[in-house]
């Protein structure tokens, strides 16, 4: 039988690593870009990594200190970059998918500030499932 206390130190280490899992989906290194001063709005980073044998596909994210989150992806038109706003972002089986600065990241709007140190935000799927992932704020500097 596995002892209580050790699970609950194991438990407690990662929920204050900022790893956030549900249903073989994991998000790690969640952070987000401190806004520039005078503006409502930034990004938020992290790596998704699906342990199950099927798809998961990210449609929506929330969070009460965010007006809008958007999924986004940088393309590069006739050599200038540009932003895209994605509908949904596929998480393939036994994948994971990076969200990092000059690709695929959470666009942030309507920011409610200050921010605080830590970051809570609701992703959910396609599936119904929802989950919280914690990211830290990172300073420009």
């Amino acid at each position: 039988m596995r002892n209580p206390a050790s699970v609950f130190l194991l438990l407690l280490g990662l929920a204050a690593s900022g790893l956030a899992t549900a249903q073989g989906l994991a998000a790690s290194d969640a952070y987000v870009r401190e806004p520039i001063p005078g503006r409502y709005m930034s990004a938020a980073f992290m790596t998704l990594s699906n342990a199950t044998d099927q798809d998961k596909i990210l449609t929506s994210v929330s969070a009460d200190w965010a007006g809008i989150i958007e999924i986004h992806t940088h393309l590069h038109d006739n050599g200038v970059m540009r932003m895209r706003q994605l509908e949904s972002l596929t998480i393939p089986a036994g994948e994971s998918v990076s969200l990092q600065p000059g690709g695929l990241h959470l666009m942030l709007f309507k920011l409610k500030l200050p921010l605080a140190d830590t970051l809570p935000m609701t992703l959910c799927f396609s599936d119904g499932e929802c989950q919280t992932v914690s990211a830290e704020l990172r300073s420009l500097k």
